[in-house]
């Protein structure tokens, strides 16, 4: 049984990404929407919790990014 659903992402922010990948891996194409015209350089910080990169994990992406970006130890 073939299941066709469309969906649409609000927000192309950590989390919108991360779920429209998720949902390409598993055949369902999303449509991202993003309120902003471009990618900013500056302005914005990101925390991410345990639980955060156990789910980057799973989607393969966290190694990518924790080479990249050095975990902030108190």
């Amino acid at each position: 049984m073939e299941v066709v659903a469309n969906v649409v992402i609000v927000g192309a922010g950590i989390a919108g990404l991360a779920t429209a990948v998720a949902l390409k891996r598993v055949g369902i194409e999303a449509l991202v929407l993003e309120r902003s015209e471009g990618l900013r350089t500056t302005g914005a910080a990101l925390t991410l919790f345990p639980n955060a990169w156990l789910a980057l994990d799973a989607l393969g992406i966290a190694q990518k990014l924790s080479s990249i970006y050095n975990p902030f130890n108190k």
